[in-house]
């Protein structure tokens, strides 16, 4: 079966493709859409592009088109997105929006994707291809941006044209490669597409392979600027500005002619790199063969994976962990502020990892991945704080049992039946506070759902009951401020003053 609904993936076979992206013709209340590719790297960033060719409008359905030979693609392109950008409307407003991938030789179809759920997205990420195992396969992603070419080229740390005096961002369709080096601080001016889409007029001289004509990619641009890997999996980690090439730019009602200028970007942030940095990283432990048994329907095996950083960051994973619960380790130089997020496409917070208060100190966490998307992270902290986080498999959690204690964040595996957990904290201050949080079993593919709050106290000397569902499941402490301890009772054998918060307990005592 071919044809597959959002989230899903499958494998596409063979070397050349044809891409068609179908929908109905513009007109009437349906708005332009123009469509291009983005090669992106292992850092998530975009090293080239190519053009879809506008094939006309049959029967009322307008299509775009690019015949790609994937043995001509070079090893640092990861991921290949297709995107669609809608003008004077949303892409709600196109009927029959899809994404189809086919054999050149043949004309099989190989992939299918219709879009049925677009609403007021002006921005749309339609599918990508991705390495797997040495071949490709297509992911059907249909998430999208309602601020529109901006949010898309900030997601992807691309450059736009900057809006004319009084006027509409005149933005122009990209023309062969991003490869030209425009300097050690210059963004990378990929200009997306804005109305009509016609055949690249771009020099083969400016792209590294060149493009073919018509909307043929026996060949990509790929970035030329100076960069450097962290490891195995990263071979472009910190790319050099690019510039555009030197051929004339399509013309549009919109755009007016000499009124494009390169926008002002800000400089991007050194890309994380593959491997330990500054701070040290202890490998996990060998798993036992009963804890990869305890955690089997919790998450999978794989070798660690680490990355580091400086400064604020926002990258995808360029390997992805068997479905299943991660751990997640992080750490960072210095003192002051620091957070870690999981983003969406979107680049909005999917999941809040938490801080790091503490130099040089690991916290953990553990976070859901459903193998349908690559685990996308934002670091936010000092231009001049290292961190590094670290991808481990859950085999290497130790187990709740009936008591356990520690200091700091930890992650437990309960597999005991349901009870009570009592929580204690002694603060390293005069006062602190504890959370723990469960994490239980999940179907890959499924709604994310809250974690269960197992506790949540401060004061002076915290310490709270409450119902510990049945294992297994994972039992998180969050925030613990001081040495903690975790108790694990029969049901309803707590006490009933145990049960109730501080405020209540001191009423009953009065």
């Amino acid at each position: 079966m071919t044809q597959i609904i959002k989230g899903e993936n499958l494998p596409v076979p063979g070397q050349a493709w044809r891409i068609e992206v179908v929908r109905q013709a513009a007109g009437d209340g349906v708005p332009e859409v123009a469509v291009s590719a983005l090669l992106l790297d292992a850092a998530d960033k975009a090293v080239g592009h190519l053009v879809l060719e506008r094939t006309g409008a049959v029967d009322d359905r307008s299509a775009d088109r690019l015949d790609l030979d994937t043995g001509s693609v070079g090893p640092d392109v990861r991921r290949i997105v297709i995107v669609a950008v809608g003008q004077n409307g949303t892409l709600g407003q196109v009927p029959g929006l899809s994404v189809r991938t086919s054999s050149a030789a043949t004309g099989e179809q190989l992939a299918l994707y219709e879009v049925d759920d677009a609403t007021t997205e002006t921005a749309l990420v339609l599918g990508e291809y991705y390495r797997r195992d040495g071949g490709w396969k297509f992911r059907a992603v249909g998430e999208g941006y309602d601020e529109g070419l901006r949010a898309l080229a900030e997601d992807f740390r691309i450059s736009v044209p900057a809006p004319t005096q009084g006027g509409p961002v005149p933005a122009e369709l990209p023309h062969g490669s991003v490869g030209k080096s425009a300097g050690a601080t210059g963004p990378v001016p990929v200009e997306l597409p804005r109305g009509a889409v016609g055949k690249s007029q771009g020099s083969p001289a400016d792209t590294e392979r060149g493009q073919g004509s018509g909307g043929s990619a026996q060949g990509q641009g790929q970035g030329q600027g100076q960069g450097h890997g962290g490891g195995s999996g990263l071979t472009k980690g910190e790319a050099e500005g690019h510039g555009p090439g030197s051929h004339p730019p399509h013309a549009f009602a919109q755009a007016q002619p000499g009124a494009v200028a390169q926008a002002q970007a800000p400089p991007q942030p050194r890309p994380p790199t593959r491997g330990p940095g500054a701070i040290p990283v202890v490998p996990s432990p060998a798993a036992s063969p009963e804890a990869v048994a305890a955690v089997g329907m919790l998450g999978g095996e794989f070798d660690d994976i680490v990355y580091s950083g400086r400064g604020s960051a926002k990258f995808a994973m360029d390997t992805t962990p068997p479905p299943g619960y991660v751990l997640v380790d992080f750490a960072r130089t210095g003192k002051g502020y620091f957070d870690l997020d999981s983003i969406d496409w979107n680049g909005r917070e999917a999941v809040d990892l938490g801080d790091s208060a503490t130099s040089h100190r690991f916290e953990r966490r553990v976070m859901w991945c459903d193998n349908l998307y690559p685990l996308r992270f934002r670091v936010g902290c000092d231009d001049r704080d290292e961190w590094t986080i670290v991808i481990r498999p859950v085999s290497t959690v130790r187990e709740l049992g009936e008591a356990a204690t520690g200091r700091g964040s930890e992650v437990l595996l309960h597999t005991g039946p349901a009870g009570e957990l009592v929580s204690r904290l002694r603060p390293t201050e005069a006062t602190g506070s504890v959370r723990v949080e469960g994490h239980k079993p999940r179907r890959p593919g499924a709604p994310a759902r809250y974690p269960d709050a197992l506790a949540s106290e401060s004061g002076r000397s915290p310490k709270v009951a409450r119902a510990l569902p049945e294992g297994p499941l994972f039992v998180a402490v969050v925030r613990g401020e001081g040495d903690w301890s975790l108790e694990v009772r029969p049901p309803r054998s707590v006490p009933p003053q145990e049960k109730r918060s501080g405020i209540w307990r001191r009423f009953s005592r009065s």
